[in-house]
């Protein structure tokens, strides 16, 4: 016969305190918490990691897939001429690489548009800014057609307008490309801009 009456319901025990192997819950939810916060941990580091712009200091090489680029010097020098001349009162930036063209067709070095060198927080230029042109420091001749295979001195050259601080130090960076055996548009191989290659941050010399 079922008994009536106004028994309070059995009281559940705690599910954090049931044991499974030996082992409470709680200790399972709190080890299996560890464990994937360490696996969050370990990919997004890895994924931030591989999102950085590698650091490199002048005079390494950086493979920015269509060059090779050394970044060798910056200087502030006041003329170039005849290849570049200043605004009155102002200089002239250069940054001085050691290029290498790593395609089987020579091009100049500036004639994607895109920018293979760029100046970051140089008072007086916008960080996209592109330069007046290059120079082939060998023999001074203007935006030169590079060889493949050969690696040539160029010089990238921005303007400092008059009564600008002229930096101890810049930024720049250096533009990465990805080949393309074929392109959708006119299906022809190119090269496409990617990711940055490259930042480095090189002490800037003064020639009077």
């Amino acid at each position: 016969m079922q008994e009536t009456g106004n028994a309070e319901p059995e009281e559940l025990p705690d599910l954090r305190d049931v044991k499974v192997r030996g082992r409470t819950l709680r200790t399972w939810v709190i080890g299996a918490t560890i464990v994937l916060l360490a696996i969050s941990a370990a990919f997004g580091g890895l994924k931030k990691a591989a999102d950085q712009t590698p650091q490199v200091a002048a005079g390494t090489p950086i493979d920015a897939g269509r060059f090779e680029v050394t970044i060798d010097r910056v200087v502030v020098v006041p003329d170039l001429k005849p290849l570049f001349t200043p605004d009155p009162g102002g200089t002239l930036i250069a940054v001085v690489t050691k290029l290498k063209l790593t395609d089987d067709t020579g091009v100049r070095p500036g004639d994607d548009g895109n920018g293979l060198i760029r100046l970051i927080g140089v008072p007086g230029i916008k960080d996209t800014d592109a330069p007046l042109g290059t120079t082939n420091v060998r023999d001074q001749t203007r935006d030169p057609v590079l060889t493949p295979g050969y690696a040539e001195e160029v010089a990238y050259v921005w303007k400092l307008p008059k009564a600008t601080k002229t930096p101890a130090e810049v930024k720049l960076t250096v533009q990465g490309y990805e080949h393309v055996d074929e392109s959708v548009l006119d299906h022809h191989e190119k090269w496409n801009p990617d990711k940055l290659a490259a930042e480095s941050t090189v002490p800037v010399k003064v020639v009077k």
